[in-house]
């Protein structure tokens, strides 16, 4: 694998680098922040794989989507779909929060606000929504940390959502407590926890620890998606454009 998400898509989950530190002195507070500064600051391009199963148990899936990534910095990012051919050029573009959407097939942007937010990514009927993709970091769209258990290994740290729009009430990120990478993230609403992300398998890239098999089940509907990330890049040279909210669409890596 070359030496990200996702995206870095599912970003703030993606990446981690492994930071020596007396853990058990952290406020929940330092500790999420932890999670944010590993990201950095440079570029990043990432190949991934995504598979949507009927039900949470499948061993089919119904659908394979292939994905490129890009990011820069913690609060840009890019996702554009390769495959299959019919969904092929659609693009989304989050910065800071503010999701646009270019459909090929009408040769349109649609900006994403508020409740549309909880929508699946990209109209393609994952259980990935606009929200769980996007995002500025942890800090930037989460308040009121509150650490609920702790291990020699692993952290459990409670967020509020700073949107009022959003779809979820809290957060509750279990965080290795070595590496500051999230292992899992459960996602509550006022009935109960919705869905659970969790990273089946994190790897060293580059002197940087990445989850390269992420899997997100929606409790609510009995489905799970899953992405498999097969290669990143990072600190690589990317056009201004690709980033630009009225020409992201027409840009090329």
């Amino acid at each position: 694998m070359k030496a990200v998400t996702v995206m870095m898509m599912i970003t703030p989950f993606l990446l981690g680098v492994a930071v020596p530190v007396q853990a058990a002195d952290l406020t929940a507070e330092q500790i999420m922040e932890r999670v944010d500064e590993q990201r950095g600051p440079g570029t990043a391009r990432s190949r991934m794989t995504m598979r949507i199963y009927p039900t949470l148990d499948s061993q089919e899936h119904q659908r394979e989507i292939r994905l490129l990534s890009y990011s820069r910095g913690v609060s840009e990012s890019l996702i554009e779909f390769a495959a299959p051919r019919s969904i092929t050029g659609l693009r989304v573009l989050d910065i800071e929060g503010v999701v646009r959407v270019f459909f090929p097939s009408t040769g349109r942007v649609r900006n994403i606000g508020g409740s549309g937010r909880g929508g699946s990514v990209g109209g393609v009927g994952g259980d990935f929504s606009y929200e769980d993709m996007g995002g500025a970091g942890f800090m930037t769209d989460y308040h009121s940390f509150t650490i609920e258990s702790h291990t020699s290994d692993r952290w459990v740290v409670t967020g509020i959502p700073r949107s009022d729009d959003s779809q979820y009430t809290r957060l509750v990120f279990h965080i290795d407590g070595t590496r500051f990478v999230p292992v899992q993230i459960d996602y509550h609403d006022a009935q109960g926890m919705v869905k659970q992300l969790e990273a089946l398998r994190i790897e060293t890239v580059g002197a940087r620890n990445v989850a390269t098999h992420l899997v997100m089940r929606n409790l609510r509907e009995n489905s799970r998606t899953e992405i498999r990330m097969h290669d990143v890049e990072w600190e690589i040279p990317l056009p201004q454009d690709l980033f630009h909210p009225a020409r992201f669409h027409r840009s090329t890596p």
